[in-house]
């Protein structure tokens, strides 16, 4: 069965501006994201967009590291990156990761797993949708492209 959510599905979406619509129905179904939809959806936003970004520019807050916000058992983290890079190296191409400036600096707030696997599979950018709340940070995305 074909996935709904896809990069080409969500270039379209921006394409026909519902990107932001787009997002919230990936993260509640595929996405398996409920709480970071609705919290997208209560925060106002100054600017949204999808861009292909440098991965080396992008924060995480999750991983098995002791200082992330959000940790995962190192096993469990190790794994989940290997399927998605043995994906990955077969084709297959990963719907965006999201980011957001809500809780201090631009960082990931949907997508780590694909973004680890993406970088270890020798990826330097990726698509990214940005969901931004501070022009501060909109203007330090554009001045990283």
């Amino acid at each position: 069965m074909a996935k709904k959510f896809t990069l080409e599905s969500a270039l379209k979406a921006r394409k026909e501006a519902n990107l932001e619509e787009w997002v919230q129905q990936y993260l509640r179904d595929e996405g398996h994201n409920i709480k970071l939809a609705d919290i997208l959806r209560e925060n106002k936003i100054v600017w949204v967009d999808l861009i292909k970004y440098n991965l080396d520019k992008l924060k995480r807050a999750m991983g098995p590291e002791e200082e992330m916000p959000f940790k995962e058992e190192k096993e469990k983290w190790e794994e989940r990156i290997e399927n998605f890079s043995v994906l990955i190296k077969g084709g297959f191409t990963p719907p965006p990761i999201i980011a957001t400036d809500f809780w201090d600096d631009i960082s990931i707030s949907d997508g780590t797993h694909r973004f680890e696997a993406l970088k270890q599979t020798g990826h330097k950018k990726y698509w990214v949708i940005f969901f931004i709340k501070n022009s501060i940070s909109k203007q330090k995305i554009l001045e990283n492209l």
